[in-house]
């Protein structure tokens, strides 16, 4: 604002609002883009580790198989809509009809970040693998 002879005069700002909008826009929406990839990621991974712990829970009855537990597993990523083709599902020791009472069961589930992306190409976790490992005592 300039005071000319008494009167207060106003400048018009437009052009400066527009080159702010322009130079700001760009970075929030970013931020925006960076908030709902990691929140993804973690929802994800969550969905990954009760599914590791559902198949261990799975893979430590007696009588079970490896594609039994694999299934399991599967079917619990797939209720939360992760793609069952991308998830790796490993299971130790690997005949688990042969296992004692209280021998260790290893179940880890493998998921790739770029697998259960919203965005089309996942800019920040691209090469990301989400995984998580449980062990329980077989029965």
């Amino acid at each position: 604002m300039v005071r000319i002879k008494g009167r207060t005069v106003r400048r018009p700002r437009a052009g400066a609002t527009v080159v702010e909008m322009a130079l700001m826009l760009p970075l929030f929406i970013l931020i925006i883009v960076g908030i709902i990839e990691f929140g993804r990621a973690f929802m994800v991974q969550q969905m990954v580790t009760n599914a590791s712990r559902e198949g261990a829970r799975h893979a430590s009855l007696p009588n079970t198989t490896e594609n039994e537990v694999a299934t399991r597993v599967r079917d619990y990523l797939a209720t939360g809509r992760v793609n069952p083709d991308v998830v790796q599902v490993t299971v130790t020791p690997t005949n688990l009809q042969n296992a004692t009472t209280g021998t260790q069961v290893s179940v880890e589930v493998r998921v790739p970040y770029n697998g259960v992306a919203w965005m089309p190409t996942p800019w920040f976790l691209g090469q990301a693998t989400l995984n998580s490992v449980t062990v329980m005592r077989h029965e």
